[in-house]
């Protein structure tokens, strides 16, 4: 029960990685609170949650709206009195291609939109909520090294910069006690394993699982990791240090 008594923000509640925090976060006793533009996957999510004995409120909102992440946020305030970690999980526009010439410039602002906007706006509405709980922690899921460099440079500049943004907000929030830190994931391809989750068996050379992104934010969002602000934290399997990894390797080329 690391997170008990926590509320638990999961903002773009619809990738593998999100859910296995959601579920992950139920099962050490936090409350959770989900966001998502599409609502089928989020609600698949808060079954598995409810399995699990958690107690879950759903919201379909678009992060970058200010309107809409303020009523998100009241709603979060109503049903479990505040939030004390919002863990940022929108973003997308992933692919392999490489043609600065032929990308369309929508493409670049709606990457840098959905991925930064939608980590900001939230946050700057959690702030004054937060600092008067006395702190908390804002966690953003972006994309390890190899990845961004094997991503189209959209993504990569959208990636990088909620690196950027993480790292620099922890220290304009230190005075609040809100720590903030960037998690960058490799290969995340591995299916989510069925209830109750558990660590996984200790294997570098395999796809990454969401549980690996998952167990990671969970040791920055609890007090084990109180001490701990301003972090980029690599889980990748080694594709940072350039390992050669077959099966990664023939995932992304294939």
């Amino acid at each position: 029960m690391r997170l008990k008594d926590k509320v638990v923000l999961i903002g773009g509640a619809g990738s593998n990685m999100s859910r296995a925090c959601a579920v992950l976060f139920a099962q050490e006793g936090a409350r959770i609170v989900m966001a998502a533009r599409s609502d089928e996957r989020m609600q698949q999510t808060a079954r598995r949650i409810e399995q699990v004995g958690g107690q879950v409120l759903t919201r379909r909102a678009n992060l970058a709206d200010e309107s809409a992440v303020d009523e998100l946020i009241q709603a979060a305030t109503d049903q479990f009195g505040g939030v004390d970690c919002f863990v940022h999980s929108a973003g997308g526009f992933y692919s392999s291609e490489h043609d600065l010439p032929g990308m369309a410039m929508k493409f670049l602002d709606d990457a840098l939109r959905n991925n930064i906007r939608t980590l900001l706006v939230p946050a700057q509405g959690l702030v004054p909520i937060m600092t008067e709980r006395g702190g908390g922690a804002i966690i953003t899921v972006t994309a390890g090294f190899r990845v961004r460099q094997d991503a189209n440079s959209a993504y990569a500049a959208a990636k990088g910069g909620m690196i950027g943004a993480a790292i620099n907000l922890a220290g304009e929030l230190y005075t609040h006690n809100i720590r903030v830190h960037a998690i960058c994931p490799g290969v995340i391809k591995q299916p989510l394993p069925e209830d109750p989750l558990r660590p996984l068996k200790p294997k570098l050379e395999r796809l990454g699982n969401p549980l690996d992104v998952a167990y990671g934010a969970l040791w920055l969002c609890c007090d084990e990791a109180a001490w701990v602000t301003g972090q980029a934290i690599t889980i990748d399997g080694g594709d940072s240090v350039f390992v050669h990894s077959p099966t990664r390797r023939a995932f992304v080329e294939g």
